[in-house]
């Protein structure tokens, strides 16, 4: 009775007997000539390596004469070279099929495919580009946008003008020099691609007219340094150098990102969200007052207007092109460049310049030429900008009555505004959060209410900070307890309460 381990063989030959085609027709293709293997059945055999001259003839220039024929496999090697026409022995059949369909085998004139190798897997060639920095790109790439168009040169000749075997370059003969041994997937030079790649919108014939074609290095800087496969991709910086994605020459690197990063990666982006949209006070020591205009451009009715994501790439350039910036979040909810990153933050409802103003020498102005404008946590306050200070007779970008318009720090103060309000509403007995200026507009007769009848020191204050809440005396006139409720009693919370 045949033990286990015949019992096992007999099964998975009639397995393997079993799950074949009963009409098993031959290939149409020939198998393609397998280094790896090869070389294992050598070493396996212990027999001497193969030079790679037994079988691939080089020409005086270094390029390949020819193709491996049947003298380089038959003779010495697998035996003597089947008669044409005739069916091979078994033992030479696969050696016949690495070049030859099964099918033609007993043709007396078969084709063969060639090359007899594959050169996908085989034989990959070990380019250093650092040690081949002195070289022109066009040598052995093609240049689109050349004119006239680069073709690629062919294997081998792209090589052979410098390595012929004359001075410090390695002749061509030294195969194994450039050619890593046979061991599998071919691992050429590539570049590396990021999580946020341009790939295919990168367009090289579009660029080609920016520079001369052939200064690759133009972007590909970092290549000439690198020894490795993995040669880096050009940076944002290589992008937005003057002359190129700078926002003049062409779109900002910061501006339409979908152009070029087309396909969004899969994984979760975290962004960082700064608590305020921007903050005058933390920029302070590095863009003072007087600094203003490098991100505040006054139009031409005064107004100051910001320059968008120009006014902050002096400084946050670097910040601007990582994959995970850290200011971006202070204005936009998302940072991915495949998305329309609209700005989801207002600007703070109160703002942190607060302007010194002379009320004495503007007492010729009426109050509601500047007080016009009720929020929801002040009321009469000037609007927002210039509006109130510019116009007709009034300060102007250039000229009008001093200071101008562009010049900032004659009024402006970081801290000022939030300050006064802080003081204001801390203030002992405060009527400031409830009282409201629409129901106290007129006098018990009805007539309009002067401002000066309750804040009769606005006419000599120098300043908006001095000007002094209106006395009790003149709220008396009108809460004698007829208009309006008296101010004695236990009614005081009406006015002072929080």
């Amino acid at each position: 009775m045949p033990g286990p381990d015949a019992r096992v063989v007999v099964a998975v030959a009639v397995a393997l007997a079993l799950a074949a085609p009963a009409t098993a027709q031959p290939r149409a293709t020939a198998s393609g000539f397998d280094h790896v293997a090869h070389a294992g059945r050598v070493s396996v055999g212990g027999l001497p390596e193969l030079p790679c001259a037994a079988c691939h003839t080089l020409g005086p220039g270094g390029g390949l004469i020819g193709r491996p024929g049947h003298a380089a496999c038959f003779g010495a090697c697998h035996g003597p070279a089947p008669r044409p026409g005739a069916a091979p022995p078994a033992a030479q059949r696969v050696v016949c099929e690495a070049c030859h369909a099964p099918a033609e085998l007993t043709s007396r004139r078969p084709r063969v495919a060639y090359p007899p190798y594959r050169l996908d897997p085989d034989y990959p060639i070990t380019i250093s580009h650092l040690a081949h920095a002195s070289a022109s790109c066009a040598t052995c790439h093609r240049i689109p946008g050349a004119a006239p168009p680069t073709p690629r040169p062919a294997p081998h000749a792209r090589c052979a003008g410098c390595h012929d075997g004359r001075g410090a370059a390695v002749a061509m003969t030294a195969c194994t020099t450039c050619h890593a041994a046979a061991y599998g997937a071919n691992a050429t030079a590539r570049l590396e691609r990021g999580p946020l790649a341009v790939g295919a919108a990168y367009d090289h014939v579009r660029h080609a007219g920016r520079g001369p074609a052939a200064a690759c290095a133009t972007c590909h800087d970092a290549v000439a340094a690198t020894a490795g496969l993995e040669l880096p991709t050009p940076t944002v910086d290589r992008c937005s150098a003057p002359g190129c994605h700078d926002g003049q020459a062409a779109f900002a690197v910061t501006e339409r990102c979908t152009t070029c990063h087309t396909t969004a990666p899969t994984e979760a982006r975290a962004v960082v969200r700064p608590p305020d949209r921007f903050s005058h006070q933390r920029h302070a020591a590095r863009l003072p007052l007087a600094a203003c205009e490098g991100c505040h451009r006054l139009d031409a009715g005064g107004e100051p207007r910001v320059a968008g994501h120009a006014a902050c790439a002096a400084c946050h350039a670097a910040d601007f092109t990582r994959a995970t910036p850290t200011i971006c979040g202070a204005c936009h909810a998302s940072t991915e460049p495949w998305r329309r990153l609209y700005p989801d933050r207002a600007p703070p409802p109160t703002s942190e310049l607060g302007a010194r103003m002379d009320h004495a020498r503007h007492a010729a102005v009426a109050c509601a030429r500047c007080h016009t404008l009720t929020t929801a946590g002040r009321e009469l306050r000037p609007p927002r900008g210039h509006a109130a200070c510019a116009g007709a007779g009034c300060h102007q970008v250039s000229g009008g009555p001093a200071p101008a318009l562009a010049t900032c720090a004659a009024c402006h103060e970081v801290g000022l505004e939030r300050a006064r309000i802080a003081l204001r509403t801390a203030a002992a007995w405060s009527t400031r959060r409830r009282f409201r200026h629409d129901a106290h507009a007129t006098d018990a007769a009805g007539a309009p209410l002067a401002c000066v009848t309750c804040h009769p020191s606005v006419a000599t204050s120098t300043d908006a900070a001095t000007v002094e809440a209106p006395a009790k005396a003149s709220c008396a006139p009108c809460h004698d307890g007829r208009r309006a409720f008296k101010m004695t009693g236990h009614g005081c919370a009406r006015c002072h309460g929080d």
